[in-house]
């Protein structure tokens, strides 16, 4: 019956593989519901018909791939074949047919099926349930857990195989005694019958090793896997205060760094579980051998090792921790470097990042030094263990009186006793001390985490509260939200002397009103959102909901920041993040969100449209475009509460009135009323500086330093106002139209159908950036190390193996030195080998350990000065994830591993080669074998190595993902709790987390079934040497006691040397991939020749664009089109344009973050100098910007503004008094030496806009460029900084992009640009009126179509300031 599966399911295989060899590899895409593109093109967006199906503006449906290998591992095979791994084997040579033999490369695809033993969600699911039993997760509960939780029945099996390993190793010590004796005393039979037992032991020894190394395998992957998802379970339950306050470093370091490490340390600790059922054995079999306690003496020499383990291992716990809180801060500084490289580049800061980074590295070093080379120095005590302990117990015997004369049995065998001893106990104990330190360092960090109390918004007030409970206010049936008191902190430790952000706010909010909050920078209008949104920390007052104490999840709330949360994937999936897309009626309702957010026109200039792809941090997208994906995202929700932190002013002005009449107006309030009639009408909370927008709200109410000093319709807030702020009276009072102007809605985008077309991926496979292993990869990883150590390291090491087969040849010979009475001559030869063998190993320990730790400091280094030196578009098309991943998980596997990896793998196959050597020597009739052994081993070496290397490649690669969607949650937690898609991101990481198990358990699987198969035919080869031996050299005990103790050891470690070996070519996979990285090639130089021509460069503002063509990477197309313009020294520039039309693509042509085509006719001169002779830091450090999103860094305000310590105390001080910040910073007791780790608590948004001005105040540039830098202040902060700008600079050369157009009014000139060319450039009035009579705006302009859109008032206003602005001139 098996044989009939087993034939029936290879014909299956054969035939998958045949049907997908003959596949074509370029597939026609369907497109869904192609009939109705043609009905119902054009419909009215807000005229919602019940039953009228909408479709997509179109559908790509994702092809599901057929399975390369259907099957998960042992499906169909019989118990026999599990024992044998005769599936494992199977599932190798099928992937060695079908692939490595055709030439093709192991991929993901090719892996088998995740079996229902494999599934982590029952495992992950049980773990949770424990974990939220406890108050106060402890190291220990984390143990119990992990070792007796789910996995217990792994945990027990594995512990059994190893206990029967134990007993069958010493069992061995004993028959091996037995042969030598039987042979010594003449006694043939009872020699072959003890060889006979001493074969089958050998066998049973090779199962149970092999089965216990196969469990605990899958058991570390399963337990590493469920805890990471408790770990990301419980970031996925906290606030994003909470989060900040546990170190975001610290927790990407405990995913990639510590349970990484844990996957290694999980494994050993069952082989180390077990030495004490060595111990026992052993020391009864010594006892028995030397005929009392004196026979256990060698044990206990053996362990002195001990107390020098514990010591050298409890310093280097105390080491491990401070290097993992220098590893955290330099994972943090790198992720900011990452994250923030675009604009670090822009302020040419690179340097500063650079420095911060390598002195954190090099702490970080010394203290991975320091723990390896303890490491190797126990490891000394540990390998030569059996010879120095057996020479001081044969000394104390000899010496000491107990025994005069020694036979080759005892000695031989107590040899092969100790020998297993040293890996039994010494190493084992030695790594599983390692292994405990890690565990409870790991564990302790994992509890913390999973301790951390979530800062859920608090009431300081509840005993207060519980007397007001009592007394409801009637008529609550359109009050929604009652604010009473209401005070609120940024911190949940709230004493006395605790500044509140929000005081005393006293406001009602009823069912389907629009309010709008209004004031100027920092004055709390973001912290009231977060209050509603229940992410402060603490609040004293009342804050209630339909009369009811406010909680979380009473009303459905929708949330659109200021800093949009972009993921990478498609738009779509962005939209709808978690919720169903699978109805009529929500395929409808989607297209009503797409039309109302603006987005249709955007979708139909993308070739993918809604499938498109966007990159990390939203790459690809616009900043407007950015904000309309959030605001669709919101739409999509039919939520109860809208809440808007200023998405109006991040899109131009025309989108912004469409925006605020469709979504707001007509969406919300028309269209979500109607179609849920049955509800409350919505609420709508506006966060703006766009004040022509505040009018139009139900109410306003404006906030001023946390306190509301103003709410109500606008004629409720007119007359107070005016005696609060005539400022923002006069603003709004202008803004106000007399009449509402008519609001012509755009129609519906028509559809477009797409055919025969794959969706296109901006973040490259990972996989497809991989290179093969090559030789060539070793001789670049070995070119770091020195020639000369590297021959020292190999002559030390064979040095070390004839000393060691020196040793146990004098040993064998000992009864001749008894004969010749010689026997101190005997001892002198011992102690001379022991001695040479502890100083030729410690030689070779010191060389390779330095070696290997220096040349993996010099790639980091590399690594990150090529990182810094990238181009722009390498980040775009490389997610974080990916990058931090190298400076993390494979910096850390180098670290780590490498040293150990690479001496495991030159002691052992040494130590293997010598020994065939000397039974060869010995034995020449085993050269057979040895020839039988090598060619079976070469050959099953030579394509397991393939298998092996690239599984393991593929697994390496998969943890990207993981730490990838981790990092895409941490940075979008807010979003994800608003929307309550917490279980959706769980089941994805579950989903990707079980990816990660099946690879890999695949690896795991593999690499056992090849270690198996060679200690099968090591064992055929062993069994045939004994026989032999016994046969042959029976009347010589010598030669039989010498070739037997090598027989039973040379086998042992082979399989792990050979798997060490493949392992060091994986390593080599973590090490390519960190070539890669120092492989990047970079852009332009920062420094060249030409910088020193032109040290006073620019002399003058000027800036000149001929002809300029450029696009974002090869490939795509272009974004500017023979852009031509010239701006004279110390004019003021605005630039404006739709979202998308090339305005940022200007600036990044400025700093060259992107090349210019290379075009002899295009040319950019800044100070009629061409900017491309220039050096990178030259040109980017005199120019000055301020971005769109400010960038502020962990450290100190101080650190933050002047990295380089350029400037004194005094001069920041005045940079800060001139942006009108000092008094907020004198606020904070360390002043400029504050911490900013959680800089929303320090700085609002427009505050660190204020920042970036200071920034450029410091600098005195000659250029300076804004960003859409005032989008999000209100208009007084804007007209505090425009003047700043003009008085501070007025001779420098200024360029807006702008959305507020009210911002660029007074400015010399106003260039229009539309699809990467400029349409129109002039001044702003020429732009907006025929002749310098004219009274409005009367001129058929681009730009006069933008003023017009922002309402008559308004476009008054801009005609009157750019007239005021000509006539000056």
């Amino acid at each position: 019956m098996s044989e009939i599966n087993q034939q029936k399911k290879h014909e299956e295989l054969e035939l998958t593989s045949q049907q997908k060899d003959s596949a074509t590899n370029n597939q026609m895409l369907t497109v869904l519901n192609d009939q109705q593109d043609e009905q119902q093109q054009e419909q009215q967006p807000l005229n919602h018909q019940q039953g009228q199906d909408e479709p997509s503006m179109v559908s790509i449906p994702e092809e599901e791939e057929e399975m390369f290998y259907p099957y998960y591992h042992g499906q169909n095979n019989w118990f026999i074949s599990k024992l044998a791994f005769l599936h494992l084997t199977q599932y190798q040579l099928f992937l060695k047919k079908h692939l490595l033999d055709k030439g093709h490369k192991i991929t993901q695809k090719h892996l088998p099926k995740l079996s229902p033993w494999e599934d982590l969600k029952e495992t992950v699911k049980q773990s949770q349930n424990t974990v939220k039993q406890k108050k106060n997760i402890t190291c220990g509960d984390l143990v119990k857990i992990t070792f007796f939780g789910q996995l217990k029945w792994i945990t027990l099996t594995c512990f059994f195989a190893y206990f029967m390993e134990a007993i069958i190793r010493n069992g061995i010590s004993i028959v091996m005694s037995k042969v030598i004796t039987s042979a010594g005393e003449n006694e043939k039979d009872n020699a072959y019958g003890y060889a006979t037992l001493l074969v089958f032991l050998n066998l049973l020894c090779v199962f149970t090793r092999h089965h216990g190394y196969n469990l605990s395998m899958v058991f570390s992957s399963k337990a590493r896997m469920t805890l990471i998802n408790l770990v990301y379970i419980k970031l996925t339950e906290l606030s994003a205060y909470s989060i900040k306050e546990a170190n975001i470093g610290k927790i990407l370091n405990l995913i990639s760094g510590d349970i990484n490490y844990l996957e290694f340390v999980l494994i050993m600790i069952f082989q180390s579980s077990v030495c004490f059922v060595s111990i026992i054995f052993g020391s009864y079999i010594l006892w028995d051998r030397f005929n009392g306690p004196i026979g256990m003496i060698s044990l206990a020499i053996i362990f002195i090792a001990y107390p020098i383990q514990i010591v050298l291992q409890s310093f280097n716990s105390e080491t491990l921790k401070t290097s993992k809180q220098y590893q955290d801060q330099r994972l943090k500084l790198t992720n900011e470097l990452i994250e923030g490289i675009r604009l670090i580049k822009m302020y040419a800061w690179e340097q500063a990042f650079h420095k911060m980074i390598s002195i954190m590295r090099k702490k970080e070093y010394i203290c991975l030094l320091k723990i390896s080379f303890r490491s190797v120095f126990d490891r000394l005590f540990s390998l030569i263990s059996q010879v120095w302990s057996s020479f001081v117990f044969f000394v104390i015997l000899y010496y000491g009186g107990y025994r005069k004369t020694m036979s080759v049995a005892e000695m031989i065998s107590t040899i092969q006793l100790l020998t297993f001893f040293k890996i039994s106990c010494v190493f084992m104990v030695s790594y599983g001390i390692q292994s405990v330190i890690h565990i409870k360092v790991s564990f302790t960090r994992m509890a913390t985490i999973l301790n951390i109390q979530n800062s859920e918004m608090t009431n300081l007030d509840k005993i207060q509260l519980k007397t007001d409970n009592n007394n409801q206010s009637q008529n609550i049936n359109d009050r929604r939200i009652q604010l009473k008191n209401f005070t609120s902190f940024w911190t949940s430790k709230v004493t006395e002397t605790t500044k509140p952000v929000l005081k005393n706010l006293t406001i009602d909010i009823q069912a389907g009103e629009a309010w709008a909050f209004i004031g100027k920078v920092g004055c709390g209008k973001s912290t009231l959102l977060s209050a509603f949104l229940f992410e402060i920390p603490a609040y004293r007052g009342s804050f209630k909901i339909d009369g009811q104490e406010a909680n979380k999840g009473k009303l459905v709330i929708a949330y659109v920041e200021q800093e949009p949360f972009i993921f990478p994937d498609t738009i779509r999936r962005n939209i709808l993040f978690g919720r169903p897309y699978d109805k009529v009626f929500l395929v409808f309702l989607y297209q009503k969100v797409l039309h109302a957010s603006q987005l249709e026109t955007d979708l139909s200039l993308m070739k993918f449209q809604d499938h498109t792809e966007i990159g990390e941090r939203g790459t690809t997208l616009s900043g407007g475009q950015k904000a309309r994906l959030s605001l669709a995202r919101a739409l999509y929700q039919q939520a109860d509460l809208y809440l808007f932190d200023d998405p109006l002013s991040a899109v131009d002005a025309n989108v912004a009135k469409n925006i605020f009449h469709m979504a707001i107006k007509e969406f919300i309030f028309d269209f979500q009323v109607q179609r849920n009639p049955s509800k409350r009408k919505p609420i709508v909370i506006l966060v703006t500086h766009q004040v022509q927008y505040a009018v139009e709200c139900d109410k306003i109410a404006i906030l001023n330093d946390g306190e509301l000093i103003a709410q109500g319709s606008y004629d409720d807030i007119k007359q107070s106002l005016y005696m609060i702020n005539d400022e923002l009276a006069l603003q709004l009072n202008n803004t106000k139209e007399i009449k509402k102007q008519e609001f012509v809605k755009p129609s519906f985008q028509k559809r477009v159908k797409v055919r025969n077309s794959v969706a296109n991926n901006l973040i490259g496979k990972e996989a497809d950036q991989q290179s093969l292993i090559t030789l060539k990869t070793y001789f670049r990883y070995y070119q770091f190390w020195n020639i000369i150590v590297i021959i020292c390291v190999l002559c030390l090491e064979a040095g070390s193996e004839v000393i060691n087969n020196f040793y146990q040849r004098i040993i064998s010979l000992f009864e001749e030195y008894q004969k010749e009475n010689d026997i101190d001559t005997a001892y002198y030869l011992l102690g001379m080998l022991t001695l040479a063998l502890f100083l030729t190993n410690m030689m070779k320990y010191i060389l390779n350990t330095y070696s290997v730790q220096s040349s993996t400091q010099t790639i980091h280094q590399q690594m990150l000065k090529s990182i810094i030196l990238a181009p722009i578009s390498y980040f775009d098309v490389n997610p974080s994830g990916r990058i931090i991943n190298r400076f993390s998980n494979d910096l850390s596997l180098c670290d780590n591993q490498t040293n150990t990896v690479s001496l495991d793998v030159l002691e052992i196959i040494g130590n293997f080669l010598f020994a065939l050597i000397t039974l060869a020597i010995l034995q020449p009739y085993f050269l057979i074998m040895i020839i039988f052994i090598i060619t079976i081993d070469f050959y099953q070496f030579s394509y397991s190595k393939k298998i092996i290397s690239q599984l393991k490649e593929v697994e390496l690669m998969q943890r990207s993902p993981l730490f990838d969607f981790l990092k895409k949650t941490l940075g979008g937690v807010i979003q994800v709790r608003v929307y309550e898609q917490q279980d959706w991101f769980r089941k994805q990481f579950l989903d990707i987390s079980n990816k990660c198990n099946l690879n890999s358990l695949t690896y795991y699987y593999s690499s056992r079934s090849f270690g198996f198969n060679l200690d099968l035919v090591g064992f055929i080869a062993q069994t045939v040497g004994i026989y032999i031996f016994v046969k042959l050299n029976y009347d010589n005990v010598a030669i039989l006691s010498q070739g037997l103790l090598l027989l039973t050891t040379y086998n042992d470690a082979l399989q792990w040397g050979l798997r060490q070996l493949i392992t060091f070519e994986t390593q080599m996979n973590s090490y390519n991939r960190m070539f890669q990285v120092i492989d990047i090639l970079p852009e332009a130089p920062h420094f060249t020749k030409e910088d020193e021509k032109h040290p006073d460069f620019p002399k003058d503002g000027r800036v000149k664009f001929e002809n300029v063509f450029m696009r974002y990477r090869q490939n795509c197309d272009l974004v500017l089109k023979g852009l031509s313009f010239e701006i004279q020294s110390g004019e003021k520039i605005g630039c404006v344009g739709r979202t998308g039309a090339g305005k940022s693509s200007i600036l990044q042509v400025i700093f060259r973050m992107s090349e210019i085509e290379n075009d002899q006719e295009s040319k950019l001169l800044i100070s009629d100098l061409e900017i491309r002779k220039l050096g990178l830091h030259k040109l980017r450090s005199n120019i000055g910007i301020i971005p769109q999103s400010p960038f502020l860094f962990t450290g100190t305000i101080r650190r933050n503004l002047d990295p380089f310590e350029n400037y004194t105390d005094e001069q920041l001080w005045k940079a800060l008094e001139q942006t009108d910040l000092i008094n907020h910073v004198k606020a904070f007791s360390s002043g400029l030496l504050t911490d900013m780790s959680d800089v929303n608590s320090v700085f609002s948004v427009g505050q660190k806009q204020l920042i970036c001005l200071a920034r450029i105040i410091l600098q005195q540039r000659k250029i300076i460029v804004l960003d859409e830098a005032t989008a999000n202040v209100d208009m007084k902060t804007d007209d505090f900084i425009q003047e700043t700008l003009k008085k501070k600079f007025k001779d420098c050369t200024l360029i807006t992009i702008a959305h507020r157009l009210n911002t660029i009014a007074d400015y010399d000139k106003v260039m229009v640009v539309s699809e990467g060319q400029v349409i129109e450039f002039d001044t702003p009035f020429n732009l907006l009126a025929n002749s310098i009579n004219s009274v409005s705006v009367d001129k058929s302009t681009e730009f006069s179509r933008l003023v017009k859109n922002t309402g008559d008032q308004n476009s008054q206003a801009i005609f009157d300031i750019a007239k005021q602005k000509q006539i000056r001139m």
